[in-house]
């Protein structure tokens, strides 16, 4: 791996590494109540812990295995960043999660479906993983119009298996095999 991750591109979009100049914005799209309703943290969310997490994600030069990546999702004709997409690698690398948060304000244009198109790119041909997977909560109809746009299958429900703090929610999973990507974008 390259010492430094270098930014994916997309036609509209700019896919970077975050920076700490990042942590007030992430914290106010975290803190939006209809962004935490179906994430990993309860809002309000503090540039403190922005911080904390951006400055974790500093001490590696790109995707490992066994954590997770984040990349600020930055629109090109204005540098405004719209959210951030995520990616997990298992330990063994073949298989990648991939997640994504956007502002309220930029969801309906298609952004996330873009971003992590780019993001299932980078993991199936430059990283080599075999299979993608993403979770969200069976009732996050965006989230989940954004994955099958992209053509993850749904493969299931994980009853009452995701926490956040003492609450607890069923968890839709679906997924990807890296071949049906290749297939999908030798048609495109």
């Amino acid at each position: 791996m390259d010492a430094a991750f270098a930014p994916l591109d997309t036609e509209r979009l700019t896919l970077r590494p975050m920076t700490l100049d990042d942590a007030e914005d992430m914290a106010e799209r975290r803190s939006d109540t209809t962004t935490a309703q179906y994430q990993a943290w309860k809002a309000p969310y503090s540039v403190e812990r922005a911080r904390d997490l951006i400055t974790e994600l500093l001490t590696r030069p790109g995707p490992t295995p066994g954590n997770w990546y984040q990349l600020a999702v930055e629109r090109k004709r204005d540098g405004k960043v719209l959210g951030d997409v995520a990616l997990f690698l298992s330990g063994n690398g073949r298989t990648a999660e991939v997640g994504f948060t956007l502002h309220p304000w930029a969801r309906g244009h298609h952004y996330a479906t873009e971003a992590t198109a780019r993001l299932v790119d980078y993991a199936v041909f430059d990283l080599g993983v075999h299979r993608i997977e993403a979770c969200t909560h069976p009732h996050n109809i965006a989230s989940v119009r954004v994955l099958e746009r992209i053509g993850f299958l749904a493969e299931g429900i994980r009853r009452e298996a995701y926490w956040v703090e003492d609450e607890v929610s069923d968890d839709a999973i679906y997924g990807l095999l890296a071949r049906e990507w290749m297939s999908r974008r030798a048609q495109d």
